[in-house]
């Protein structure tokens, strides 16, 4: 009777250590279940919110819900309704919204996963107190928009856009190479024609000459730009006088000044002139005509433009030289600016006469006007 007694006690006490072992698996079990969940074992300290998405974008229940990138709650309901989804969450952290705040929901991968994302909105603007009619957004869906983009990039290559941009592609690679190759006027000037380098190289350096002269004050125009005070009291005055005219062409006096007023009949003659100079255009970028014809890839034109740049260079040298009436003007000689200096002062001296003769003659005519 001990020998099955002692079994008895034996079985009865690894049953109670089996049980102990599977209430303890069972118990693990339930909490590693709420914590993954995301549901609270207490029902202390959580805030309810309500809202309405107008896609809710596969959200369930248990979703997560975040807020400044960290879980603030989870999702506690999702049904459908006639005006949209309507969500409800718990919040477990003190979430407070203002004017401008946003709801939506995000995908957490593109294998799925969503979770519910809210934005506070601008703390300075006033608070949102009513937590049971939050509206929330529309959520971005990366499928959807990939599919509409694709659907766009096969409704473009079906229409002719495809044609036409090989078309210019084509078009501007064959202008590509005949540049390369030195054909047409621009494609010669592209080129490595060494004539056409020395020329400009060669004016280049003239002007520089001539610029260096203008600086150091030589020749007479270098003087008109020096500091000399003569010359400035005579520009000076010059434009004084300069400003009376403008001011008498601002009244509309004088032939110049009706031309400048508003008569419609000076506004029709400048419309009839504009619209032959449209005309001139039209003609011009027709190739009409000598300037048309200039202006043209015709390859005279390159050569005619390097024969000019070659008597460019030629005209620079004589005046860089000294030589013919324009290279005296950039020479130092003194005399030729003592001379338009004084013309300048003589131009002075007669309009300050006329001036005064004018005044003169209103005065007298209104003495005079009484006898």
């Amino acid at each position: 009777m001990s020998k099955a007694n002692s079994n008895t006690g034996r079985e009865a006490r690894v049953e109670i250590i089996v049980g102990v072992f599977v209430a303890l698996i069972l118990t693990a079990l339930g909490i590693f279940t709420i914590v993954v969940s995301g549901a609270s074992l207490f029902g202390g300290g959580t805030s309810v919110i309500e809202f309405v998405l107008p896609d809710a974008m596969g959200l369930r229940r248990n979703d997560p819900v975040i807020a400044r990138g960290t879980s603030v709650g989870t999702v506690s309901d999702v049904h459908y309704d006639q005006d949209g989804v309507h969500v409800e969450a718990e919040l477990t952290a003190p979430v407070v919204f203002h004017e401008g705040y946003r709801i939506t929901v995000v995908a957490t991968s593109i294998l799925g996963g969503r979770q519910l994302v809210l934005f506070e909105g601008d703390p300075e603007l006033a608070e949102i107190t009513d937590l049971l009619k939050l509206k929330g957004e529309k959520p971005a869906d990366i499928m959807e928009d990939a599919t509409a983009a694709v659907e766009k990039i096969r409704a473009f290559l079906e229409t002719d856009a495809l044609d036409n941009l090989r078309q210019v592609s084509d078009d501007l690679k064959q202008i590509s190479g005949r540049l390369e190759r030195g054909e047409g006027t621009l494609g010669k000037l592209l080129s490595s024609d060494d004539e056409v380098y020395t020329n400009l190289n060669a004016t280049v350096a003239n002007f520089r000459t001539m610029t260096d002269r203008l600086e150091r004050g030589e020749g007479t125009l270098g003087k008109l730009l020096s500091s000399d005070d003569a010359i400035y009291t005579n520009l000076n005055a010059t434009v004084v006088n300069f400003r009376t005219m403008t001011d008498r062409l601002e009244r509309g006096e004088g032939t110049l000044g009706k031309l400048l007023s508003s008569d419609d009949a000076v506004y029709e003659n400048l419309n009839e002139t504009l619209a032959d100079v449209r005309a001139i255009a039209d003609r011009l970028e027709a190739g009409q005509g000598t300037l048309g014809k200039l202006l043209s890839s015709d390859d005279e034109v390159y050569t005619n433009l390097n024969a000019t740049v070659a008597n460019l260079r030629l005209v620079t040298d004589r005046v860089a030289q000294g030589k013919g009436t324009l290279g005296k003007l950039m020479s130092e000689d003194s005399e030729m600016f003592d001379n338009i200096n004084g013309a300048v002062s003589d131009v002075r001296e007669m309009l300050d006469d006329a001036r005064e003769a004018s005044t003169l003659s209103t005065f007298s005519s209104f003495l005079f006007s009484g006898f």
